[in-house]
This record gives C-alpha cells, structure tokens and sequence, in this order.
C-alpha cells in the first residue's frame, strides 16, 4: 500500500513539474514573439535619422535668456524650475480610455513649471513670442488659459522682450507662491 501511494505522489509531481514547464516554455514563446516583432520593427526603420533630427538646443534663445533671470528668483524663493513640460505631466485625464481628450493634451508643453523643492507644482510660465500671434496658436493658448483656470493651476504669461524689469518679475512671482 505505501508503494501505491508513493507511486502517486511521484506521478503528480512528474505532472506538476511537466505542467508548470510547459506553462514557462509557452510564456518564453511569447516573450521571443514580442521581441521577435520588436526587432522587425526596427529592422524596418534601420536609420532613424531618415525619419528624426536631434535638436541642439532644449530652450529658444529667448527662453534661454528668460530661464536665466528667472533662476535667480526662483533660487531665492527656494524653488525648482522645469521647462518644455507636457502638459500631461501637469494634468491627469480623469477618463485614460477617453484618447480624444488625451490628445488634446498630449503633445503641448509649458514652457516653465515652478514648483517647490518637493516638485508640488506652484505655477506654471509661458512666454509668449511673436508665434503666440498666429490663429492657431491663439486657438491653443485659448484652450490652455481655459483649461488651467478650471483646474486651479496658476499661470502667468509673460511677452517676449528685449528688458525684464527684475523687480516686476519678482512681485508677480512673490504674488503666485
């Protein structure tokens, strides 16, 4: 009798064992299938530089010279800037399976984000070129100054100039933390 049951024991660990192998080969497969459309992929696109150029420049001239000033308040006030932020960064889409309100996001960035040294985010800049003159532009502005004013997120839109007066800079700064 005990020759019987140790014979079943081993029969179900001989079943166990092929079992939870076969369940790792089939998900092995299916990890060397995702790879395998992977590399096709990139087999298909061998030279990215065909299709993507590599920017030098993370900031305008513009912003660069803004982002400058800006530092030396912002270091001041103990807080953190970040530029070129998209906007889902910023805001979360209370539906992810709504793509249409996603999209509205997705691809349009802040140009500063000043938060405190715990990234909570105090207030955002744009600085507003000639291009912020065009229709579309306008019509995305629009959107945005909409969009913040009825999630409660501060924004202060600044025009490009020549001369930032630092002390005016300052106060609307002071004013929004």
């Amino acid at each position: 009798m005990d020759y019987i049951l140790l014979f079943i024991i081993i029969i179900i660990v001989v079943i166990s064992v092929n079992f939870y192998n076969s369940k790792k080969s089939k998900e092995m497969r299916k990890d060397e299938n995702i790879e395998g459309i992977i590399s096709l992929k990139d087999e298909k696109n061998e030279n990215y530089a065909s299709i993507y150029a590599k920017r030098d420049y993370l900031l305008s001239q513009n912003e660069l010279k803004f982002y400058k000033l800006l530092k030396g308040i912002t270091t001041k006030y103990n807080l953190l800037i970040f530029t070129q932020v998209t906007l889902y960064e910023i805001i979360n889409n209370k539906n992810s399976w709504n793509y249409a309100d996603f999209n509205k996001i997705r691809s349009k960035s802040i140009d500063f984000v000043i938060t405190d040294v715990n990234t909570k985010i105090k207030f955002c800049i744009e600085l507003d070129d000639p291009s912020h003159l065009k229709e579309q532009r306008i019509a995305r502005d629009n959107f945005i100054d909409s969009l913040f004013r009825d999630l409660g997120i501060k924004l202060l839109r600044i025009p490009v100039q020549s001369y930032y007066n630092l002390e005016v800079l300052e106060n609307k700064i002071k004013e929004l933390i």
